[in-house]
């Protein structure tokens, strides 16, 4: 097999894993078959730590999981997936690919157009749009009910990109169209969810400087709060209202002002409210936290995250309902918020470490994700992360519900990867646990074939690598695999296994485990050529099929610290090469 002709940045490199596991898994019955499962999939990668480029390397793999997407129920994760600002330009064509994708979407129900609008108008924010984006909200006029509701919530997530003024010009009659829509809806609203999404939208537009009418950011934002202090969320309410209030930004004015505002919402996470409010109301918090993260540059000078700590200590004492848990559990402290509240990191900390141990499987779920985000936050103290390491390896062994076992896949422990329980593992009678072994393991091998290098995935035993604040991307180690790589790769190749560059060492593991690297190559190759590879079918009848090879390997590897995620960064994730500029081809890009 031919060498590669250029090396790929790290980047492409994360999207490609990304892509190639997502086609493992999108083959897999028991993943096929349960919509749930998969459901349960995005909204736990949606809620864990995430550097900006690493969320950007899970665009491809959502174009892929959009385009081959059947069941209703699991778009809107996709659609709420959130994108850094501005994109690397590595990602531009592949968000080029995941607007076309949703445009072609086909929409047999209102409520599959809802989800696909609700996607497009965050992922295309250019003003030549507002034509098409006004004629929908008019149509919307004439659904009933709470169709009506969820398209003009959908519509309303709409904002200007940062830096677009009002449009002048041929753009300006469809720009003032959409703002007196809006207004009009907000002044004399027909349903009171017309003024909620009519409120957000024009917030948008304010903080914009789009709007004539003198209608503050400040005002709208106290008009939404107080909304939602006095209504009582219904069941049928739920879909709409994390709608919009998922697309509402944090305040970006003066500090004082931001921070009355946060405690102001606060005050809504009291035992005392209604639990849809709470659950509301932290993921609200939560995405603001994360925007921090995600966005390095935007609407001009980023305001200091929320610190959410002390609040965060109080409400796990007593919070029982397992939804507010999955809102809070997406929260990834900055290290500001640690350095105020030390006392209350460690209290956090103790409560996810008691409630992964929960009888209730939801809740399991849940508190792995806080504290995988803690670890990686680089909160953890030297004790907490050998308690980290030592009940991961108990979950993963002991575990029985399919979710959570799921979950703990997507985790990658600090020390020694737990490849003999995983293999143990593979052996189970329900399809979902061994899907979820072979996903842990495939992963590790593609990591080991990379060199141990992902986009920004690991930090000294310190804690240096914090998650908002960190200002230089790590890299994991493993320290064995440079004097191994040679004759590890003559065994892949007796396997059937070609392989160019670094390869991955393994143990007698069933052939479908091992991965396929030169699909992998050529996912690598389209992607740093700014396309989506072809279907990964297209070229099977010319591999080889891969044999299981009685071989021994060495134990896993240990890491030299716990994976940890950098903050803001300015440009690309650090590898051990600068990364290549790769020509594009000629695309339409929304920028």
């Amino acid at each position: 097999m031919n060498e590669h002709h250029f090396s790929v940045s790290p980047l492409v490199r994360q999207a490609a894993r990304n892509l190639h596991r997502l086609e493992l898994m999108a083959g897999n019955t028991a993943w096929s078959s349960n919509p749930f499962y998969r459901q349960y999939f995005w909204r736990t990668r949606r809620m864990m730590a995430r550097t900006p480029d690493e969320s950007a390397a899970w665009l491809p793999a959502l174009a892929f999981a959009v385009s081959c997407e059947k069941d209703p129920a699991v778009l809107p994760e996709f659609a709420r997936w959130p994108l850094p600002e501005p994109l690397p330009p590595e990602a531009l064509p592949w968000r080029d690919r995941i607007i076309q994708v949703w445009e072609q979407y086909p929409t047999a129900t209102a409520w599959v157009k809802t989800i696909c609008l609700s996607a497009l108008v965050r992922l295309d924010r250019r003003a030549e749009r507002l034509p098409e984006w006004l004629g929908e909200a008019r149509r919307a006029l004439d659904l009933v009910g709470y169709g009506r509701y969820l398209r003009l919530a959908a519509l309303a997530g709409w904002r200007p990109r940062p830096g677009d003024g009002p449009p002048h010009g041929d753009k300006a009659e469809a720009a003032q169209a959409w703002v007196r829509f809006w207004e009009e809806r907000y002044r004399t609203p027909d349903f009171a969810l017309d003024g909620w999404s009519a409120a957000a939208a024009l917030l948008h537009l304010a903080e914009a400087g789009w709007l004539p009418s003198g209608l503050s950011p400040e005002r709208l934002r106290a008009e939404l709060r107080q909304r939602v202090r006095q209504c009582l969320v219904s069941y049928d309410d739920r879909p709409v209202l994390p709608m919009l209030l998922s697309s509402v930004p944090a305040d970006a004015s003066a500090p004082e002002r931001r921070q009355q505002d946060i405690m102001a919402w606060l005050e809504l996470t009291h035992r005392n409210v209604q639990w849809e409010k709470r659950e509301l109301v932290w993921g609200m918090l939560a995405a603001w936290q994360r925007e921090g993260v995600l966005e390095r540059s935007g609407r001009g000078r980023l305001p200091e995250p929320p610190l959410l700590l002390p609040d965060l200590a109080r409400t796990l004492e007593w919070e029982q309902d397992r939804d507010v848990l999955q809102a809070m559990a997406g929260y990834v402290p900055e290290a500001a918020d640690v350095s105020a509240h030390p006392e209350a990191a460690r209290t956090v900390v103790a409560r996810w470490e008691a409630l992964s141990r929960s009888d209730n499987w939801r809740t399991r779920r849940e508190a792995w994700v806080a504290r995988w985000n803690f670890l990686r936050a680089g909160v953890l103290t030297t004790e907490e992360q050998g308690r980290f390491g030592a009940d991961y390896v108990e979950a993963i062994g002991a575990e029985d519900d399919r979710d959570v076992l799921l979950a703990l896949a997507q985790i990658t422990p600090p020390g020694t990867f737990p490849l003999a329980i995983w293999t143990r593992r593979l052996s189970d009678q329900d399809g979902r646990h061994r899907l979820a072994a072979h996903m842990a393991i495939h992963g590790w091998l593609v990591d080991m074939a990379g060199g141990g290098q992902r986009i920004a995935s690991g930090s000294e035993a310190s804690g240096e690598g914090r998650v908002a604040s960190g200002r230089s991307p790590l890299t994991t180690r493993y320290s064995l695999l440079a004097t191994r790589r040679r004759q590890v790769r003559q065994v892949l190749r007796r396997a059937g296994q070609e392989v160019t560059g670094t390869v991955a060492p393994f143990v007698n593991l069933p052939h479908n485990v091992l991965p396929d690297f030169r699909r992998l190559h050529e996912i690598e190759t389209a992607l740093a050529a700014g396309h989506l590879p072809p279907p990964p079918d297209a070229g099977a009848g010319n591999r080889p099929i891969p044999r299981t090879v009685p071989s021994r390997l060495p134990e896993a590897h240990p890491r030299t610290g716990p994976p940890g995620i950098t903050g803001r960064t300015a440009g690309r994730t650090a590898g051990s090469e600068p990364p290549a500029r790769h020509p594009f081809p000629k695309v339409i890009r929304h920028e």
